[in-house]
């Protein structure tokens, strides 16, 4: 069984993201174009694909993209990952 790869940028997103208070999960040895990390903060989850600057998705991760039902954001910051995780938990207007 080969290893799982984890992407150089993996541990300073993991560190930003708890740094703000979020749990973060490796599902890295998940292959089949599973997505890098399950992330929860302020009650909503998460899932996120990391890549470093100029990669681009494999064919799993793309084919895997297109079946789910939930977003999958690819990152390749700790900015860019602070972001996402923050927008997702804010609270949704309800109308009326």
């Amino acid at each position: 069984m080969r290893a799982a790869k984890v992407d150089r940028n993996q541990g300073a997103i993991v560190q930003a993201l708890r740094g703000m208070g979020a749990a973060c999960y490796s599902t890295a040895t998940l292959g089949k174009g599973a997505p890098d990390l399950l992330v929860a903060f302020r009650g909503t989850w998460s899932w996120l694909e990391l890549k470093m600057p100029g990669e681009s998705l494999n064919e799993a991760q793309r084919a895997l993209h297109g079946q789910c039902p939930a977003p999958i954001y690819v990152v390749t910051s700790p900015e860019e990952a602070m972001r996402i995780v923050a927008g997702a938990a804010r609270p949704k207007k309800l109308d009326g």
